[in-house]
Protein backbone atom coordinates (compact mmCIF):
# COMPACT_ATOMS: atom_id res chain seq x y z
CA UNK A 1 0.00 0.00 0.00
CA UNK A 2 2.86 2.39 0.69
CA UNK A 3 4.25 2.05 -2.57
CA UNK A 4 1.44 2.92 -4.76
CA UNK A 5 0.67 5.70 -2.39
CA UNK A 6 4.29 7.19 -3.30
CA UNK A 7 3.51 6.89 -6.99
CA UNK A 8 2.82 10.36 -8.48
CA UNK A 9 1.77 8.70 -11.45
CA UNK A 10 -0.49 5.59 -9.84
CA UNK A 11 -3.63 7.21 -11.49
CA UNK A 12 -2.08 7.93 -14.87
CA UNK A 13 -0.58 4.38 -15.11
CA UNK A 14 -4.45 3.08 -14.33
CA UNK A 15 -5.97 5.32 -17.19
CA UNK A 16 -3.34 4.31 -19.34
CA UNK A 17 -4.11 0.43 -18.76
CA UNK A 18 -7.72 1.04 -19.16
CA UNK A 19 -7.14 2.65 -22.34
CA UNK A 20 -4.69 0.25 -23.99
CA UNK A 21 -7.13 -2.26 -22.61
CA UNK A 22 -9.79 -0.47 -24.48
CA UNK A 23 -7.95 -0.45 -27.64
CA UNK A 24 -7.25 -4.17 -27.73
CA UNK A 25 -10.85 -4.64 -26.88
CA UNK A 26 -12.26 -2.41 -30.04
CA UNK A 27 -9.74 -3.90 -32.26
CA UNK A 28 -11.00 -7.54 -30.82
CA UNK A 29 -14.31 -7.03 -31.50
CA UNK A 30 -13.52 -5.36 -35.15
CA UNK A 31 -11.61 -8.45 -35.93
CA UNK A 32 -14.99 -10.47 -34.45
CA UNK A 33 -17.68 -8.13 -36.72
CA UNK A 34 -15.16 -9.04 -39.45
CA UNK A 35 -15.32 -12.76 -39.13
CA UNK A 36 -18.63 -12.97 -38.58
CA UNK A 37 -19.42 -10.76 -41.70
CA UNK A 38 -17.52 -13.07 -43.83
CA UNK A 39 -19.51 -15.75 -43.04
CA UNK A 40 -22.79 -13.85 -43.30
CA UNK A 41 -21.36 -12.57 -47.02
CA UNK A 42 -21.15 -16.43 -48.00
CA UNK A 43 -24.50 -17.30 -47.03
CA UNK A 44 -25.73 -14.24 -48.94
CA UNK A 45 -23.71 -15.11 -52.09
CA UNK A 46 -24.84 -18.74 -51.72
CA UNK A 47 -28.37 -18.12 -51.46
CA UNK A 48 -27.89 -15.77 -54.99
CA UNK A 49 -26.01 -18.75 -57.20
CA UNK A 50 -28.53 -21.22 -55.71
CA UNK A 51 -31.68 -19.02 -56.66
CA UNK A 52 -30.26 -17.57 -59.81
CA UNK A 53 -28.42 -20.69 -61.05
CA UNK A 54 -31.84 -22.90 -59.67
CA UNK A 55 -33.74 -21.12 -62.32
CA UNK A 56 -31.55 -20.96 -64.87
CA UNK A 57 -31.34 -24.73 -64.48
CA UNK A 58 -35.09 -25.13 -64.54
CA UNK A 59 -35.62 -23.39 -67.71
CA UNK A 60 -32.13 -25.11 -69.30
CA UNK A 61 -33.31 -29.05 -67.81
CA UNK A 62 -37.12 -28.86 -67.37
CA UNK A 63 -37.07 -32.79 -66.57
CA UNK A 64 -35.56 -32.23 -62.92
CA UNK A 65 -37.56 -29.26 -61.95
CA UNK A 66 -38.63 -30.85 -58.82
CA UNK A 67 -34.93 -30.53 -57.90
CA UNK A 68 -34.44 -27.17 -58.77
CA UNK A 69 -37.63 -26.02 -57.55
CA UNK A 70 -36.28 -27.89 -54.08
CA UNK A 71 -32.87 -25.53 -54.56
CA UNK A 72 -34.85 -22.24 -54.98
CA UNK A 73 -37.14 -23.00 -51.95
CA UNK A 74 -34.12 -23.76 -49.83
CA UNK A 75 -32.13 -20.77 -50.77
CA UNK A 76 -35.66 -18.79 -49.85
CA UNK A 77 -35.76 -20.39 -46.65
CA UNK A 78 -32.30 -19.79 -45.85
CA UNK A 79 -33.01 -15.63 -46.40
CA UNK A 80 -36.38 -16.10 -44.44
CA UNK A 81 -34.05 -17.30 -41.64
CA UNK A 82 -31.19 -15.41 -41.63
CA UNK A 83 -31.57 -13.31 -38.43
CA UNK A 84 -31.78 -17.18 -36.60
CA UNK A 85 -28.10 -18.08 -38.01
CA UNK A 86 -25.98 -17.48 -35.02
CA UNK A 87 -23.66 -15.92 -37.21
CA UNK A 88 -25.73 -13.56 -38.67
CA UNK A 89 -26.84 -12.38 -34.64
CA UNK A 90 -23.65 -11.88 -33.67
CA UNK A 91 -22.43 -10.36 -36.74
CA UNK A 92 -25.30 -7.42 -36.22
CA UNK A 93 -24.15 -7.36 -32.19
CA UNK A 94 -20.62 -7.22 -33.25
CA UNK A 95 -21.27 -3.95 -35.53
CA UNK A 96 -23.06 -1.99 -33.04
CA UNK A 97 -20.36 -3.22 -30.41
CA UNK A 98 -17.61 -1.97 -33.02
CA UNK A 99 -19.05 1.44 -33.66
CA UNK A 100 -19.63 2.51 -29.50
CA UNK A 101 -15.99 0.98 -29.16
CA UNK A 102 -14.70 3.19 -31.38
CA UNK A 103 -16.56 6.02 -29.95
CA UNK A 104 -15.43 5.31 -26.33
CA UNK A 105 -11.71 5.03 -27.64
CA UNK A 106 -11.72 8.31 -29.16
CA UNK A 107 -13.25 10.31 -26.58
CA UNK A 108 -10.78 8.12 -23.97
CA UNK A 109 -7.86 9.22 -25.87
CA UNK A 110 -8.72 12.85 -25.66
CA UNK A 111 -9.29 12.23 -21.82
CA UNK A 112 -5.46 10.33 -22.21
CA UNK A 113 -4.50 13.46 -23.46
CA UNK A 114 -5.39 15.85 -21.03
CA UNK A 115 -4.03 13.57 -18.37
CA UNK A 116 -0.97 13.02 -19.35
CA UNK A 117 -0.64 17.12 -19.89
CA UNK A 118 -1.69 17.39 -16.35
CA UNK A 119 -4.47 18.79 -16.73
CA UNK A 120 -5.99 16.88 -14.14
CA UNK A 121 -5.76 15.58 -10.32
CA UNK A 122 -5.89 12.06 -9.09
CA UNK A 123 -9.77 11.88 -7.98
CA UNK A 124 -10.52 13.44 -11.21
CA UNK A 125 -8.67 10.97 -13.29
CA UNK A 126 -10.02 8.06 -10.95
CA UNK A 127 -13.50 9.58 -11.53
CA UNK A 128 -12.71 9.20 -15.26
CA UNK A 129 -11.09 5.98 -15.02
CA UNK A 130 -14.46 4.82 -13.52
CA UNK A 131 -16.80 6.21 -16.25
CA UNK A 132 -14.70 4.72 -19.02
CA UNK A 133 -15.25 1.03 -17.42
CA UNK A 134 -18.43 1.82 -16.51
CA UNK A 135 -19.39 3.03 -19.99
CA UNK A 136 -17.61 0.19 -21.81
CA UNK A 137 -19.51 -2.41 -19.38
CA UNK A 138 -23.04 -0.85 -20.35
CA UNK A 139 -21.79 -1.27 -24.31
CA UNK A 140 -21.50 -5.05 -23.67
CA UNK A 141 -24.49 -5.23 -21.45
CA UNK A 142 -26.17 -3.58 -24.73
CA UNK A 143 -24.39 -5.41 -27.60
CA UNK A 144 -23.58 -8.57 -26.34
CA UNK A 145 -25.42 -9.38 -23.19
CA UNK A 146 -24.56 -13.19 -23.34
CA UNK A 147 -21.11 -12.66 -23.91
CA UNK A 148 -18.40 -13.43 -26.62
CA UNK A 149 -17.19 -16.96 -26.80
CA UNK A 150 -13.34 -15.61 -26.82
CA UNK A 151 -11.72 -16.47 -30.39
CA UNK A 152 -8.10 -16.98 -29.76
CA UNK A 153 -6.31 -16.08 -32.53
CA UNK A 154 -8.86 -12.56 -33.35
CA UNK A 155 -7.53 -11.97 -29.55
CA UNK A 156 -4.06 -12.64 -31.03
CA UNK A 157 -4.18 -10.36 -33.95
CA UNK A 158 -6.35 -7.69 -32.65
CA UNK A 159 -3.42 -7.55 -29.74
CA UNK A 160 -1.02 -6.83 -32.52
CA UNK A 161 -3.56 -4.39 -34.33
CA UNK A 162 -3.45 -2.15 -30.82
CA UNK A 163 0.36 -2.32 -30.56
CA UNK A 164 0.81 -1.37 -34.27
CA UNK A 165 -1.70 1.45 -33.54
CA UNK A 166 -0.57 2.53 -30.42
CA UNK A 167 3.20 2.59 -32.00
CA UNK A 168 1.55 5.15 -34.59
CA UNK A 169 -0.69 7.26 -32.53
CA UNK A 170 2.34 7.84 -29.51
CA UNK A 171 5.60 6.99 -31.05
CA UNK A 172 6.24 3.86 -28.76
CA UNK A 173 9.22 1.29 -29.49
Amino acid sequence: MHQQASDPHRQQGLYWNELNDLQVMTCYIRRYRDYYGRWVKGLAGLKAVASCGGIAAWALWKEYAFWWGMIIAASQLADALKEVFPFAKLHKRTSEYTIILRHLFVDAQLEWEMISSGQYTDEQIMRLCHQLRKRRLEAEQECVPDGLPLRGPLRDQAVRDANDESATLYRLE
